[in-house]
């Protein structure tokens, strides 16, 4: 029976070498793996943020539904890019009238 315990003896010891050696290894790669690690899920998250963005912007395939909303958000900037010309321009000719009204009275 003593024979028999001896080998397992060694094996313990070794397993216990082997485990104080793999402890500091595998913490050390791990340390330098982790910075790739932080960049990759940032890089993932990044992209499923910008692509969710996009989608909620309606950017992509357009479907027939936001061809027509898009339509219509067109038509409302071109009357609101017409109106505010108008003011400028009447706004604009005011200014002229009373620029030139003050030369002549000088």
């Amino acid at each position: 029976m003593g024979v028999a315990t001896r080998p397992s003896a060694w094996r313990t010891c070794a397993a216990a070498v082997v485990a104080v050696w793999a402890v500091p290894v595998a913490l050390s790669l791990l340390l330098l793996w982790l910075p790739l690690l932080c960049c990759a899920v940032a890089v993932v998250r990044f992209r499923r943020a910008r692509r969710r963005l996009m989608r909620g912007c309606g950017v992509g395939v357009p479907s027939s539904s936001s061809v027509d909303a898009a339509g219509d958000r067109l038509g409302l900037l071109q009357k609101y890019l017409e109106d505010q010309m108008e003011l400028v321009g009447a706004e604009a000719a005011d200014l002229f009238r009373d620029l030139s009204q003050e030369k002549r009275v000088d």
